[in-house]
């Protein structure tokens, strides 16, 4: 199942206008992405091996754990949520640091994407 994303414009304005993320990817629609860097208290960064059924960077090793939002989702829901969805850890607000957000116009994938720091202290 498709997801649906908000379309923002080049300022990070929410336009009231959602489609499909097929579609704005197509269309070169600005929209919106979060990454979540978990790390230890040794300074050591997880990463892991994409899928090879991502359409973006298949195969790859990556450094953050994240996705786009959607529709109506805010940052720190996606943060929270992409957390659970890819590493099975269940984090609230206060577990995660704020960073900053980018602005990536990558041609027809615009994304202004915002940055959170996980300090974990388990074992995955």
């Amino acid at each position: 199942m498709e997801e649906y994303l908000d379309v923002i414009d080049e300022n990070n304005n929410p336009l009231g206008i959602i489609k499909p993320r097929s579609e704005v990817h197509r269309d070169g629609d600005w929209h919106r992405v979060v990454h979540v860097y978990p790390f230890n208290d040794r300074g050591e960064f997880l990463v892991h091996l994409r899928s090879p059924l991502k359409d973006q960077s298949p195969n790859r090793w990556d450094t953050r754990f994240g996705g786009h939002l959607k529709a109506g989702e805010t940052f720190e829901e996606a943060a929270i949520k992409e957390v659970k969805d890819e590493i099975g850890l269940d984090i609230n607000l206060d577990d995660i640091v704020e960073g900053n957000i980018y602005k990536r116009d990558g041609g027809l994938n615009k994304e202004f994407t915002k940055v959170y720091y996980l300090n974990f202290r388990g074992d995955l």
